[in-house]
Order: C-alpha cells, then structure tokens, then sequence
C-alpha cells in the first residue's frame, strides 16, 4: 500500500516537473541516458577483459 503511494507520488511529482520546466527535464533524461551508456561500455570493457 505504501509503495503504492509512494509509486503515484514520483509519478506525479514527474509530470509536475516535466510540465513546468521542460528544458530542465530534457537535460536530466540526457544525463540519466549519458550515464546508462557509460555503465553499459564500462561493463562490455569489462566482460571483454575477462576472456
């Protein structure tokens, strides 16, 4: 029940940010890809360097 809430609760506090600072949250979402992409190549070095 509390997940739940908590769930919705970041669901909408997105959407509010999306809605009233959408340049501001176009630059999060290339940062948070930016990172995912490093984290990806960072594990493929790895997993290359292991054979």
């Amino acid at each position: 029940m509390l997940r739940k809430l908590l769930v919705r609760c970041l669901l909408l506090f997105a959407v509010f940010y999306l809605v009233t600072n959408p340049l501001s949250a176009a630059e999060v979402v290339k940062h948070a890809v930016h990172v995912l992409h490093a984290a990806a190549d960072n594990l493929t070095g790895f997993l290359t360097r292991l054979n």
